[in-house]
Parts: structure tokens; C-alpha cells; sequence
């Protein structure tokens, strides 16, 4: 749960020894916040209970810990110029040698975003997770009959750059299965039982994209500490002020 995580300022740790140091040392005159010393205001009153004293020093760990800034830095890959695959699955090739090809394909293009769509059964739109991926399409049912690719192509495309979209079809039957082939976007139209070396060709048409820049990016924490060290800031406030309590 912690893994990776460090402080950006460690240093600022020796905040809690100066608190300890003023709980043992300082002679304070008055009825202060961070610093309560009972023992110079007499007899008369109710003891603090425990709870108070754990109260403040979490308070005063947890504010410190804050200020500390726990972070985790994690590296990012950068896309840019991969293409956005499109792979159209006619449902009567499920169950087929068809489905280890085409995920064999997938693996061998892990930097692209790559949607799938399964007429009648699936539709996944483009992303990086091919785990997820290959998951739906080995557990797409087998279908009682043809389906029919009759939506709109081009929406898997929204947030795709131009010159980087394609489209692959996958049946045995192309001209049933695909009534007409999306504008401004490259299409192929593959039967891969009748031709098993369709992968080669693709990866030679359409050369996969390997990232070869990353990007560092860092997620804070702080705010986590703060929010507990203002709770327990809270509950120190409502002991001290509770009546008889010195």
C-alpha cells in the first residue's frame, strides 16, 4: 500500500523533536494550544484523559507529516503517434483458430489503443488495457447465427489523430458481414482461416508504434495526513474545552 512512497522534505521532521523539546522544557505561563502544562496551574480541575494527550500528538504528527509531503513518482508512457486499431469480429468466428491469431496480433501491438467489436455481443472502445481485452474476447459466447456490422464506424474513432485510424475486419464472409467501409479511414478486410499469415502482412502495412519516451509524473499525499491531523486538531479542541478539564 506504501510501496514507493517518500517524503519530498524529509528534513522538516525535526518539526516533531521541537515540539518534544518544548512539552519537556518550555516553561509556558499560560493555558496554551499546543503545549499544555497542567502541572503549573495548580491542583484544582479534573486530569486530562488519555485520549486528550493522544489526541494532540497525533495532531502534531500527523501536521508534520503534512508538511513533509509523502509523495510517489511513477513513469508514464507517452503515445503519440501509434495507430488506433479497430478489430471487427464477425460473431461466427468465435471458437475459432481465428481467436488465438487475432490475439497473438494484440499482444504484438501493446503500445496502440486498440477497440474491439463483436456485433451482437461486444463492443470495447480504444484503449491501452489488451489484458482486459483479450479477457472479453476469449469469453465471447459462440453465437447462434451471423451477426451484421451496421454501426457507425467512425465513433470508435472520436479521439483519434487523423492519418492514425484503422480498421480491421476479421471474416469469412466480407461482403454479408460489412455492408459498406467506413470514409477517412484505413480499412483492411481479412479472412483469417484462408489466410494465416494475415498478421505479417498487417505489421508490415501498418508497422507497430514502440513508445520510446516516458514521462514522470508524481501523485501527492498530503492531503491525507492533513485531513487526519485536523480531525484529531478537532477532538484535542473539544476535550480542552470540556468543563473542569485543566
Amino acid at each position: 500500500m506504501f510501496e514507493g512512497i517518500y517524503f519530498q522534505f524529509p528534513k522538516l521532521a525535526f518539526l516533531l523533536f521541537f515540539f518534544l523539546a518544548c512539552e519537556a522544557l518550555c516553561p509556558l505561563r499560560s493555558n496554551p494550544l499546543y503545549f499544555p502544562r497542567p502541572i503549573l496551574f495548580g491542583e484544582v480541575g479534573v486530569k486530562p484523559p488519555i485520549w486528550l494527550w493522544i489526541a494532540k500528538w497525533a495532531m502534531i504528527a500527523f501536521l508534520v507529516i503534512a508538511l513533509m509531503s509523502p509523495v510517489r513518482d511513477r513513469e508514464a508512457a507517452r503515445h503519440e503517434r501509434g495507430w488506433d486499431i479497430l478489430l471487427i469480429v464477425d460473431p461466427l468466428l468465435t471458437g475459432t483458430a481465428a481467436i488465438p491469431q487475432i490475439i497473438s496480433f494484440m499482444n504484438r501491438r501493446m503500445d496502440e489503443r486498440i477497440a474491439l467489436w463483436v456485433p451482437e455481443n461486444t463492443i470495447v472502445p480504444l484503449t491501452y488495457e489488451h489484458k482486459a481485452l483479450i479477457s472479453i474476447l476469449k469469453q465471447t459466447p459462440v453465437p447462434e447465427s451471423s451477426g451484421e456490422a451496421t454501426l457507425n464506424i467512425s465513433r470508435f474513432f472520436a479521439t483519434s489523430q487523423e492519418g492514425h485510424k484503422v480498421a480491421i475486419i476479421f471474416s469469412e464472409n466480407p461482403k454479408s458481414f460489412l455492408t459498406t467501409l467506413p470514409i477517412g479511414i484505413q480499412t483492411a478486410m481479412i479472412s483469417p482461416l484462408k489466410e494465416p499469415q494475415w498478421a505479417d502482412t498487417l505489421n508490415r502495412t501498418y508497422p507497430s508504434y514502440k513508445v520510446k519516451q516516458s514521462h514522470r509524473y508524481f501523485d501527492y499525499y498530503y492531503v491525507y495526513p492533513l485531513f487526519l491531523g485536523f480531525l484529531s486538531m478537532l477532538a484535542y479542541l473539544y476535550g480542552r474545552n470540556q468543563k473542569g478539564i485543566r
